[in-house]
């Protein structure tokens, strides 16, 4: 009986033993994963950078988060690599660390899609084409995460400074019903013109008179001027189209996904060439 035992226990081989005998060359495909990465954010790194120090302050909002992000994905792709090459302890462990976290702020941001998905709300205005955002629909973490009450000036300045509004306003001959049967962008909806339920009467684009129907509760009637610089642009559907454009410039949730998947795949290649590379030094 104690034979057949041990000759069932050799005919069954262990999970360790199954992994010496697997051949995928997983270090050579993680190191050339990782000199493809490393290009691309090199690439994208002194593009970034470059454009950083050639533009005005507005779009430095843009830019400067893409340089963290490019000088991030290029630190995990240079340790990547080095650490295949080398076959470091060390890199793999300082690899993984930003991976980890790159994966955090990848799946944070999939979150944040999916929850502006689902909060971006456009109102068709009856008897119009013209859609109208609140600001009431977007849930409170979304407003001050995007809408900070001591950033909205410099992002208030920069839509007065790129003249957002000029190209709705270049017609000034356009009737009201032309007006109002136009597929106004979200910026041109929020910023560019008051809340249709104020009731003010059209006059041109840029010109709105108060009239007998006047809503004078909602704030956003009152905020209103027709002044160029002054406009919408203090108004909360002004700040709520904000956020649905930055809903419109992200990536879909799709793309999160697919990278996701993709990152995880080249991670698991990683983890198991470390994991080799480990049992290596240690016989």
């Amino acid at each position: 009986m104690a034979k057949d035992k041990e000759e069932q226990n050799e005919e069954k081989p262990s999970l360790l033993s199954c992994f010496k005998n697997i051949s995928f060359p997983f270090n050579t495909t993680f190191m050339i994963a990782n000199s493809i990465f490393l290009a691309t954010a090199a690439f994208w790194f002194v593009t970034v950078s470059t454009l950083h120090y050639k533009t005005d302050e507005c779009n430095r909002l843009v830019t400067t988060p893409g340089i963290f992000v490019s000088f991030s994905l290029l630190s995990m792709a240079l340790a990547g690599f080095y650490a295949a090459f080398y076959k470091s302890d060390c890199l793999f462990r300082i690899h993984f660390f930003i991976f980890f976290l790159w994966m955090f702020v990848v799946v944070a941001k999939a979150v944040f899609v999916y929850r502006l998905n689902n909060e971006t709300n456009p109102r068709l205005f009856p008897g119009t084409k013209i859609n109208e955002f609140r600001l009431e629909d977007y849930s409170g973490w979304v407003r001050r995460l995007v809408i900070k009450e001591d950033e909205w000036y410099r992002i208030r300045r920069c839509l007065v400074k790129d003249n957002v509004c000029n190209k709705l306003f270049s017609n000034q001959n356009m009737s009201a019903s032309e007006f109002h049967q136009m597929n106004l962008t979200p910026i041109q909806s929020g910023c560019c013109k008051p809340p249709l339920s104020c009731g003010l009467t059209y006059v041109k684009p840029n010109n709105w008179r108060i009239s007998r129907y006047y809503n004078n509760v909602q704030d956003d009637c009152r905020r209103w001027n027709n002044s160029a610089n002054t406009l919408c642009f203090d108004c909360d559907s002004c700040k709520a189209v904000t956020i649905a454009n930055i809903q419109q410039t992200l990536f879909s949730l799709t793309f999160y996904v697919l990278h996701i998947a993709f990152s995880l795949s080249i991670g698991i290649v990683g983890w198991f060439a470390w994991l080799r590379i480990l049992r290596e030094t240690q016989n």
